[in-house]
């Protein structure tokens, strides 16, 4: 009978082992919600700003009590854990980082290195990693979640959502989480690229209320380029243009619009229904000749051509030729620009080293220095479906 009982007992302290799960719980009452986060810096340390939204005045279902959706604490410390539990001495409530939506990083700590400032959110095991990386351009990060937006109650939910939806619908957008930039940073033959933002407008009126009240906005933010770097660090900053083409030869794109001149003078939109990509790497004398296959079909949007029947099957043939050498023309000049500062963001050096490892293995430490040699082709073949809803323009005159 004595044993039995301490077999009772060991099972009972056992049993009491699994109920444990929830010592370190906290009440949603007690959490400040982290929606975006921005990294400054100065000679002291990092100047972190955090973005908390106020769920009472989001949640209302009437007016609420007129105080602001968001609240942006700002600490300074050498390192960013520190920054954020300093926050508690400015809110009475602790920093909870799984609802975060964007993190807006200065020019300035990104020329410093990106593995410096991003080492915490990798480590911390509260961080989801769905939440959007930026680099502020022409501003400080902190003035990024200041600007009050019109349509959506919080910048950092307003950022997010400019991002995905023109991924879907333009080119030049690029969206990068933290594990897709930890694989840019951390694998071989490839550098990475950010997407940048910028303040356009009065900063200091588009941080009031007045700027969301308005038909016509003071200040707005707007996704602005791409971040090109270099062994980490940043180096400088591809035009809106060569974005687009950077876009194209790394990304997927959707429903993207572009503007290409007609045969005969005049523009021409074409609205891409469907896209398909790919990169064939050849040895060729000891050396690896890249080509770049693209078929591209198209719609068009919008015709504003001077001359041009589309009743005639020849003339979807001449306004494709055209798009073709503008489209080449474009991804030219964007790779052309990433070899002369001889940073590889488009990735051919990984897709070297997966294709051919053994050379690979060879050059890889002098790979900067290869690429901007390198033979790049480009293969382009635009196809146009149909011309929406009506043949001919109205300024089309019939003869």
């Amino acid at each position: 009978m004595k044993k039995h009982t301490l077999i009772k007992i060991a099972h009972a302290f056992l049993l009491l082992t699994l109920l444990t799960g929830c010592w370190d719980r906290w009440e949603l009452n007690e959490l400040s919600l982290i929606v975006g986060l921005a990294i400054d810096h100065d000679d002291s340390g990092y100047i972190l700003t955090m973005q908390a939204m106020n769920p009472a005045e989001i949640a209302s279902q009437e007016t609420g009590r007129g105080y602001a959706q968001a609240m942006n604490v700002q600490e300074k410390s050498k390192t960013i854990h520190e920054s954020l539990r300093k926050m508690v001495q400015k809110s009475p409530r602790r920093a909870f980082l799984s609802q975060l939506k964007v993190l807006v990083i200065s020019e300035e700590v990104a020329k410093d290195g990106l593995e410096h400032v991003l080492d915490f959110f990798y480590r911390d095991h509260e961080m989801r990693s769905d939440f959007y990386i930026v680099i502020a351009r022409n501003n400080e990060a902190h003035e990024i979640l200041e600007i009050i937006t019109p349509l959506e109650t919080l910048p950092s939910q307003s950022i997010f959502d400019s991002i995905s939806f023109s991924l879907r619908s333009y080119a030049g957008t690029k969206a990068i989480t933290i594990d897709e930039l930890f694989q840019e940073m951390s694998a071989e033959g490839i550098e990475p690229s950010i997407m940048g933002i910028t303040v356009e407008g009065d900063l200091g009126q588009g941080a009031t209320r007045k700027n969301a009240e308005s038909i016509r906005p003071k200040a707005q933010l707007r996704n602005n380029g791409i971040a090109i770097f270099k062994n980490n660090r940043f180096l400088t900053w591809f035009s809106n243009e060569k974005s687009k083409g950077l876009d194209y030869l790394t990304g997927t794109n959707n429903e993207s619009v572009g503007s290409f001149s007609c045969p005969g003078g005049g523009e021409i939109a074409l609205e891409l229904a469907k896209y398909d990509k790919e990169i064939d790497i050849k040895m060729v004398d000891g050396k690896p000749d890249v080509t770049y296959h693209f078929h591209l079909v198209s719609s068009i949007s919008e015709v504003d051509c001077h001359s041009l029947d589309l009743s005639l099957p020849s003339s979807y043939e001449k306004i494709s030729k055209n798009a073709e050498k503008e489209f080449q023309s474009i991804l030219h000049d964007s790779i052309r620009t990433t070899q002369e500062l001889e940073t590889d963001v488009l990735g051919v050096g990984q897709q070297l080293y997966r294709k051919h490892p053994d050379y690979w293995e060879n050059v890889k430490d002098d790979w900067d220095n290869l690429y901007k040699d390198l033979d790049i082709h480009i293969n382009v073949e635009i196809e146009i479906t149909d011309s929406g809803n009506m043949i001919n323009s109205f300024s089309t005159k019939d003869d």
